[in-house]
């Protein structure tokens, strides 16, 4: 494996003959797999024999944080020394950083234990609830749990019990939030979340009846988080801005068409898998983040095409079986933050002024142009994913008019 992108025998000889050269090989060959530059191989291999040395590695143990970061100053002050080294300024960093990728790969890193969160066994029981009993998505899960953490956390450094929380800490703990930058809608999330929370806690009894009732968020008006997105004429200026033959153009291309022509979160799109495509049925399926369960939708042609074109000449040859990838080694998926990154990048290059820049301003330009096109309530509904229509009403509010008789959909072209 080394003969991959070692060439002088001087230097294969001494990787062979160091210790734990299975170990070393199993872990560049998975990099080489992933796409990793025959440089960056070249790199870390020689970093490795470093990192075994100074860690006097001579079979494969557990290694602790703070005993990598101490053989990585040990490191640096030897490049420092070393007349033959032409930069040292980075030398404890990337040691860290080749000896952490190794262990973590071999699952030999032993990192500390993070302290134990107070009232984590309640908030455990909590999502059990959601999960099981209530049949919550794994999105609303998550969300619920993230809210009631941060209060618990906060309430944990006053008190012990959770029997001693009252709707006086609740109030206090959003108006703090409230003060340090929330939004109003951000504050009613949560105060949301901790309303759900203590109607549990009370039939636990963790704390005294009728507590969830007294919980008040901020008022939020009907419309009030109404995401302002581009016109449906800004989102075809958006696309055909996005030119080039490189993979970046080619990935940003296809995942803007997805976005705008069927309104997906970004979760969505950022689960699509290369076996979700039936490019001889011209269909697809996703995977909806809230309603839970997967719908097959039409592949429309100019968003087939995108796709088709990232695939040929944009997508880079990896194991990770997501559709969108990042475009540097190590391959994995594009999260969320990189959609929004992306998102909203483009819209700004393209000069598209709208308050919501991110995937779901998309989102609200292609319901309001299905709206504009005619279409129903329900069709709406089941395109963009809703459990209820009374979602979808919030997109009847940007154009009343819109709501006439059903025409023929006509998407207006891309080109």
């Amino acid at each position: 494996m080394l003969d991959a992108f070692l060439e002088h025998p001087f230097f294969l000889n001494r990787h062979r003959q160091a210790p734990l050269l299975k170990e070393r090989e199993s872990f560049l060959s998975h990099l080489q797999q992933q796409g990793t530059s025959r440089k960056a191989l070249r790199n870390l291999s020689g970093q490795l024999l470093q990192v075994v040395r100074l860690l006097n590695l001579t079979e494969m143990q557990d290694v602790s944080l703070e005993e990598i970061q101490r053989a990585a100053r040990c490191w640096a002050r030897q490049q420092r020394t070393n007349p033959k080294a032409h930069s040292y300024g980075n030398s404890a960093s990337f040691f860290t950083y080749a000896a952490k990728r190794w262990l973590r790969f071999h699952g030999r890193l032993r990192l500390p234990s993070a302290p134990p969160m107070r009232f984590a066994d309640q908030l455990s029981d909590f999502a059990r609830y959601m999960t099981e009993e209530k049949g919550l998505s794994p999105f609303s899960v998550r969300s619920h749990c993230s809210q009631t953490s941060r209060f618990l956390e906060w309430f944990g450094e006053r008190h012990r019990l959770l029997t001693r929380a009252r709707v006086e800490d609740v109030d206090e703990f959003l108006a703090m939030k409230g003060a340090g930058g929330w939004n109003r809608k951000s504050v009613s999330v949560a105060a949301q979340a901790l309303r759900a929370f203590f109607r549990y806690a009370e039939t636990r009894g963790w704390c005294a009846p009728g507590f969830a009732k007294g919980i008040e968020g901020p008022r939020i008006y009907r419309y009030e988080g109404l995401p302002q997105g581009p016109s449906w004429e800004e989102v075809r200026r958006l696309l055909r801005s996005v030119k080039g033959s490189g993979r970046a153009e080619l990935r940003a291309r296809a995942v803007l068409s997805v976005l705008a022509i069927y309104g997906l979160r970004s979760g969505e799109v950022s689960r699509l898998m290369l076996s979700d495509f039936d490019w001889r049925e011209e269909v697809f399926a996703v995977n909806h983040s809230k309603r839970g369960g997967s719908r097959r939708y039409p592949l429309q042609r100019e968003v087939g095409d995108a796709i088709l074109q990232y695939l040929k000449r944009g997508r880079p040859r990896c194991d990770c079986r997501h559709l969108f990838v990042t475009l540097n080694p190590p391959y994995r998926p594009m999260g969320a933050e990189a959609l929004w990154t992306l998102t909203s990048r483009r819209l700004r290059a393209a000069g598209i002024q709208c308050r919501k820049r991110g995937p779901h301003a998309l989102r609200h330009a292609c319901a309001t142009r299905w709206l504009q096109q005619g279409a129903s309530f329900k069709e709406i509904g089941d395109l963009l994913g809703h459990r209820g229509l009374e979602s979808v009403g919030i997109y009847a509010k940007v154009d009343l008019p819109a709501l006439r008789a059903v025409a023929a959909l006509d998407l207006g072209g891309l080109a």
